[in-house]
């Protein structure tokens, strides 16, 4: 149960850190709306965010943490971090300086479309600009490999926290006064405050700076290039979705943007602390099957209730977070279908991530690449047919990411179906998806009648509940290790 004891901090870490994300985008969206500003800044911030999870959430995470864990057994840790953080500063700041210089040519790529639209030119200056925030993430990503190996997962997750509350600060502060530098200013401010904030919990880590090249360095460097592959394919999603929505109408890739921050809460509070937790188990040597089985259950008991709860109350969702201010009612009625729309490839993304984990932590990094690159040429297909073909517009961009997930799932199983104990799974599978539509039901029911912020957490109960009334152990197992959580987080 260690492998849930640590998902459960991460996503605690995570849920707060998402929170406290819709804050600031609740004020982008109150200041700004869906408007030429918010269309230009989300081009322009995808770029280094999308390096961010490249680098932080992605390739480098995968192919360090199974190195860096072997050295840390060896007592072999010093020379090998200071290498490794020395090239990696090298390249992280080679790459800064690149986006830097080359801003026009990568948001011409990224968003043609745009080029003919009045804001190129804001997008562009915007994109120099916040640029330079991979210089603060990339070593706040090079921190939490660091410290997820050594089992800690609350802080590095919680980092992201630090950076919404900075960018939120900035915003309510002097967006009034200062109109879009104010956005600039909040991605920078709040990136020094996120790499700021793991510099007390590094005490007793050997860091240095070297570039001399360590043996060990060039197999991370031999491991890392299919891995950034991978996860490099794997963000081509999100170019799809700008690229293809350059060419629609002004708002497409705001509303884009407002319904994806929306689904990366329970994906990011879910998937991303199973797959951590699960990657340091395994890179560690502990039973594949077991945890495979077991990050399965987790995933599902937590993701399918998710997509039902999404679907359902889609509308009030966005109301509740954006709907006030430049943010209008008809921004509101789009960005709900379009997560509607992104809500339908949850339970694959999750699980997608967790089977990743199991080729990455024996050094395989080829596989998960395979597994994206499916996934891209599904989404891009798929997106154009629902977008342009069936014009659907902003909605059929998030049907083609949600199509393209159970492609990747689906490779990925298939490599990996002989691990996993499939009676045990599709017991656990059944209770949830029974529990969850019941649950489906009762929220329609509610959702009209009462609101929303007493309607979900009634839908909660009801479907932890009937849970327990299925005997469904892997729920008391969780809440048990959440309570040691709390206790642990209120008692030091």
């Amino acid at each position: 149960m260690r492998l849930i004891k640590h998902s459960l901090s991460f996503s605690f870490a995570t849920l707060l850190s998402r929170g406290l994300g819709y804050v600031r985008d609740a004020l982008i969206a109150y200041h700004f709306g869906v408007s030429q500003i918010t269309d230009a800044f989300f081009v322009a911030f995808r770029l280094p965010n999308t390096f961010r999870r490249l680098f932080g959430e992605g390739g480098f995470n995968a192919a360090f943490v199974p190195i860096y864990a072997e050295q840390v057994k060896e007592g072999k840790e010093r020379e090998f971090l200071s290498s490794a953080l020395g090239y990696y500063l090298l390249i992280n700041l080679s790459v800064v300086l690149l986006g830097v210089l080359f801003a026009e040519y990568l948001i011409s790529i990224i968003a043609p479309g745009l080029r003919a639209k009045p804001y190129f030119d804001l997008a562009v200056f915007m994109g120099r600009w916040v640029f330079i925030y991979l210089l603060f993430v990339g070593l706040s990503a090079f921190f939490m490999a660091l410290l997820n190996t050594r089992g800690v997962f609350f802080v590095p997750a919680f980092a992201q926290a630090v950076f919404n509350i900075g960018f939120s600060l900035v915003i309510a502060l002097s967006a009034q006064g200062f109109g879009y530098y104010a956005l600039i200013g909040g991605v920078l401010v709040g990136g020094f405050l996120q790499f700021a904030f793991h510099l007390p919990f590094l005490r007793g880590i050997p860091l240095g700076f070297s570039l001399r090249l360590h043996p060990d360095v060039r197999l991370l460097f031999k491991r890392l290039i299919p891995a950034l592959m991978g996860f490099g394919v794997a963000q081509l999603s999100f170019f799809i979705d700008t690229f293809l929505a350059s060419f629609l109408a002004l708002g497409a890739i705001s509303y884009l943007y407002y319904a994806n921050r929306i689904f990366q809460l329970p994906l990011g509070a879910i998937s991303a602390g199973v797959a951590n937790s699960l990657l340091s188990a395994l890179s560690l040597g502990e039973d594949r099957g077991k945890n495979i089985t077991l990050a399965m259950r987790f995933l599902f008991l937590l993701s399918f209730p998710a997509v039902v709860g999404l679907f359902v109350f889609s509308e009030p969702i966005v109301r509740l977070l954006y709907g006030r201010g430049n943010f209008s009612e008809a921004d509101v009625l789009m960005v709900s279908y379009v997560l509607k729309a992104y809500s339908l490839g949850l339970v694959f993304f999750s699980l997608q991530k967790a089977l990743s984990s199991v080729f990455f932590a024996k050094g395989d990094t080829f596989t998960p690449m395979k597994a994206s690159l499916l996934a891209i040429l599904s989404e891009g297909t798929s997106a154009i047919i629902y977008a342009f073909v069936l014009k659907l517009g902003a909605v059929g961009l998030a049907l083609g990411t949600a199509t393209s997930s159970i492609f990747s799932f689906g490779y990925l199983l298939r490599k990996t179906y002989q691990l996993v104990d499939w009676q045990t799974l599709m017991e656990s599978s059944v209770k949830v998806a029974f529990a969850s539509l019941l649950m489906g039901l009762f929220g329609l029911f509610l959702k009209e009648k009462i609101h929303l912020l007493l309607a979900v957490p009634m839908c909660i109960i009801l479907y932890f509940s009937l849970l327990t009334l299925f005997r469904e152990e892997l729920l008391v197992a969780s809440l048990n290790l959440g309570k040691g959580l709390v206790k642990k987080l209120l008692n030091p």
